[in-house]
């Protein structure tokens, strides 16, 4: 720059030097003063920033630790925020208080706003950040996560973990809905954070929960799952030892009359198992273990594909409480239609029995259930079994739909002579039939109900009856091929020529039934009949000594021995003892509203005459605080909501049914 020249002889002033803040200091002890004082506030400041990204990078945790530290969090936050405001506020003070140009005061300014920005944001941000609501997420179960998946399969998935987040902010889940395919529609509704879905096909799905909290607020979760690649499906899900194992490869053919044969091989020993010309197939593992299973598809035009997967079969899982199906008939394989009669035997009180009779039909409720089944195919019968005390037992039966053929030179060589569909003997019976054809490589076994002692079933049938009576004994025969047929055949259990004879009509019911015995058919060669005594079984009177003909009521079911003993004048006492099962009366409650939907104040008329069973007691209890005896009742909603109406039956035994009904009412 260049020096100012003199004017006039006159020097120019030198430029006017700001006066010093502290004139009695050197300069160099400024600087060290300022230093000092700058490291001071700068070890506790980094100090507290590092608190606040510790707090950050730990809080919140989805497992519920560091909870200790977040009020100490939030009251630190609070402090830092005010001191570092103190600071700011005193730090500028001093600033422009100081002599100097603006410019000088602006970049000083300027440097107290960065060096505090940090803190303060951080003091914002720490306290919105810890005590957020952590992250809640789906996890796999079963398969764990990372396996590798193939469809067909079913996944449990778990939301656990959101549970006990939710927990400790006092939040109570109640229920969740589920949804498996991203479809937006429930499928499965549980109180239970487990829930598993069953995937046919592979591709991308989207599965969500909705949890349903106490205070009436929900939590949506979502995740993503991706199956590479889809085989021939399996059921049970968890397949055990003894019980069948249902293979199907419907769901990997367009359309599944395109399929000529499949050929199964189900212990990987390269040996053919089974050639069906359905999609299923069905097999009966003996050992627990891992197996590995391969199905060839051979279709119509000439092509074939093999798939082939890995299957682990467990020891059957006991249900929690004694229960079983018991069916008729008991080998579940025939032609179509198949008729079969399914019940649930258990000692325990029995709230609620759902069937599936999977061939995607509606589901049917009741303690015993018939069904046809139409078309040929391996169907997996499921009964979800519930019991007053809160158990829940599943039970399977597998049944099999298969072609029929027949054995025109069927023939039966044994006793008692088969004429036609016939036969029959006096008490008591003894059946020892084989049958011969000329046909080879035809397995055969038997049904032999009402036997009082049965030896064998596999091709000879050895059973002993000692009751009189009509029996359906039954031949099943199958070929190579898997064709069944089902030969019916009339057993007739004469009682003897000179013996008690003792009628019932009739011969079983539904509880409580009122049953007619006649025994004045009764003939003893060379004795004369002073009187007959009864002894009904059901334990509710001593024996009586009344004539030939009596009415007995027998207000339960249960299965009952009654017994009718014959008196001769020369003492002698003649007996005979026949069966009666009387069955409980099934009860369903069923309510028919006259509408579901309108305006309050709403009134609606109540049906309950699709209700059976031998009701006693009825209760409505409309769900907003009316109830109701009557069978018919009228109700009239005055509030608007949702309500749910339910009907509550009861019968001569003290069993109960509901049904639940929702009623939606608007506002005006």
């Amino acid at each position: 720059m260049d020096t100012p020249r003199p004017v006039d002889s006159l020097s120019p002033m030198p430029p006017a030097q700001p006066p010093s803040i502290h004139p009695d200091v050197p300069p160099v002890m400024v600087g060290r003063m300022k230093f000092a004082l700058l490291v001071f506030l700068s070890i506790p400041y980094l100090a507290y920033v590092g608190w606040c990204v510790f707090l950050l990078s730990v809080l919140p945790s989805p497992a519920g630790a560091f909870g200790e530290f977040i009020q100490p969090g939030l009251l630190g936050a609070l402090v830092g925020a005010c001191v570092l405001l103190l600071v700011g506020a005193v730090a500028l003070k001093r600033i422009f208080k100081t002599i100097v140009p603006m410019r000088v005061r602006l970049m000083s300014v300027l440097r107290v706003v960065l060096f505090l920005l940090p803190g303060l944001i951080l003091s914002g941000v720490v306290p919105m950040t810890i005590v957020r609501e952590p992250t809640l997420s789906i996890i796999m179960s079963d398969p764990v996560e990372g396996t590798q998946l193939v469809a067909p399969l079913s996944i449990t998935y778990s939301v656990e973990l959101a549970t006990d987040i939710l927990k400790r902010r006092s939040l109570t889940a109640i229920g969740y809905s589920w949804d498996f395919d991203g479809d937006g529609l429930e499928n499965d509704r549980t109180v239970i954070p487990l829930s598993t879905g069953v995937y046919e096909r592979s591709g991308a799905y989207v599965v969500a929960v909705t949890i349903e909290l106490s205070n009436g607020e929900k939590r949506q979760i979502a995740r993503r799952i991706t199956i590479p690649r889809a085989v021939f499906s399996y059921s049970p899900v968890r397949p055990g030892v003894d019980e069948p194992v249902r293979f199907s490869v419907e769901h990997l053919v367009e359309d599944a009359g395109t399929i000529t044969e499949v050929q199964w091989d189900f212990n990987g020993d390269s040996i053919i198992d089974a050639v069906s010309t359905t999609p299923e197939a069905a097999y009966t593992y003996v050992r627990t273990g891992k197996a590995k299973v391969s199905a060839v598809v051979k279709l119509a035009n000439s092509t074939q594909v093999r798939y082939e997967r890995e299957i682990e079969i467990f020891e059957p899982q006991p249900p929690p409480f004694p229960v079983k199906i018991i069916t008729e008939p008991e080998n579940l394989i025939g032609p179509p239609p198949l008729g079969v009669i399914f019940r649930v035997e258990t000692s325990e009180q029995v709230q609620d029995v759902v069937w599936d009779f999977g061939e995607g039909g509606e589901k049917v409720r009741g303690e015993r259930v018939s069904h046809n089944f139409q078309k040929r195919g391996v169907f997996q019968v499921t009964a979800q079994v519930s019991t007053e005390s809160g158990a829940v037992a599943e039970l399977t039966k597998m049944v099999r739909v298969v072609d029929t053929f027949t054995l025109s030179d069927l023939e039966f060589q044994g006793t008692p002579t088969v004429q036609g569909t016939s036969l029959g003997g006096e008490v008591p019976v003894t059946v020892n039939l084989t049958p011969v054809t000329a046909m080879p490589l035809i397995h055969f076994y038997w049904e032999a109900p009402g036997a009082t002692t049965v030896g064998s079933t596999e091709t000879t049938l050895q059973a002993i009856y000692r009751r009189s009576g009509k029996f359906t004994l039954t031949l099943i025969a199958q070929d190579p091929d898997g064709k069944v047929m089902r030969r019916p055949l009339i057993l007739t259990v004469n009682p003897p020529a000179s013996a008690v004879s003792m009628r019932m009509n009739p011969d079983g019911g539904v509880a409580p039934l009122s049953v007619h015995f006649d025994a004045s058919e009764t003939i003893i060669p060379g004795e004369e009949i002073t009187g007959f005594e009864w002894v009904f079984g059901d334990n509710r009177e001593a024996p009586q000594q009344r004539g030939a003909q009596i009415e007995h009521t027998f207000e339960k079911p249960g299965t009952f021995d009654v017994e009718l003993r014959t008196l001769t004048t020369s003492g002698k006492v003649y007996k005979e003892i026949k069966t009666i099962v009387i069955r409980a009366p099934i009860l369903d409650a069923c309510a028919l509203p006259s509408r579901t939907t309108g305006k309050a104040p709403l009134g609606v008329s109540f049906d309950m005459s699709c209700t059976t069973g031998n009701i006693q007691e009825v209760l409505w209890d409309f769900g907003d605080g009316a109830q109701s005896d009557q069978r018919n009742p009228v109700h009239v909603f005055e509030e608007p909501g949702t309500f749910a109406a339910t009907l509550k039956v009861i019968d001569t035994i003290g069993a109960e049914s509901t049904e639940r009904i929702t009623i939606t009412v608007e506002a005006k």
